[in-house]
């Protein structure tokens, strides 16, 4: 009986379409990666969790390595949808900035297993190609808040001896700082440490009188 369930198990997974079989692909991906990391996931864990035989997986993804490249690439662009979103209208950068500080933790919960495998990824980056996608993950940040950056230093509010890019990495260094501590505090932070925390991130590029 057993047998016949797990065949029935197989038909059932080889009618869905290509975009749905894809799209369950990388979310076991994210599951064995989020759980395992960069190093223990395989190709061989990611189908048995999809319930596909290995070949199938090889239809859709070439390797690993190209499976984390399409799951960091979903990720740049859902935070820079949220952060477009959130900046939508906002003709002050400063206030913008300060917008995504503020956000950042929400964004951090609800893509909690992102977020957890791209800081894992950091860590285990021990190859050229591996490091290569996740210099072009953070890149998509850098060039989205440099660009905010220059337009407040354009309007006088920010200051123009720091460049806009080291005060767009210096942004980027202090939300990895922040995710990694929110993986060891229990307790989490609270809206007033937050907002301390935007404050902080930003007070070094503002002009002060």
């Amino acid at each position: 009986m057993l047998v016949i369930t797990n065949i029935m198990k197989l038909q059932t997974t080889k009618r869905l379409p290509e975009k749905e079989r894809r799209r369950s692909i990388l979310d076991a991906a994210l599951s064995v990666l989020s759980s395992e990391g960069y190093s223990g996931m395989t190709t061989a864990r990611v189908a048995r969790r999809v319930g596909v035989a290995e070949p199938i997986l090889y239809r859709h993804f070439s390797s690993k390595r190209d499976i984390l490249r399409t799951l960091l690439d979903e990720v740049s662009a859902r935070m820079l949808t949220e952060f477009r979103g959130m900046t939508e209208g906002e003709t002050d950068p400063v206030k913008a900035l300060h917008r995504i500080c503020r956000a950042y933790p929400e964004l951090s919960r609800r893509f909690s297993r992102e977020f957890r495998v791209i800081n894992q990824s950091v860590f285990e980056a021990g190859d050229p190609e591996t490091r290569e996608l996740l210099e072009r993950h953070y890149e998509a940040y850098r060039a989205f808040i440099e660009e905010l950056i220059k337009g407040g230093q354009r309007a006088g509010a920010l200051r123009r001896d720091i460049s806009a890019a080291a005060g767009a990495w210096h942004m980027i260094h202090c939300a990895l700082g922040m995710l990694m501590m929110q993986e060891v505090r229990k307790d989490g932070y609270s809206s007033r440490e937050l907002a301390a925390l935007a404050e902080a991130t930003l007070s070094g590029l503002l002009i002060t009188t």
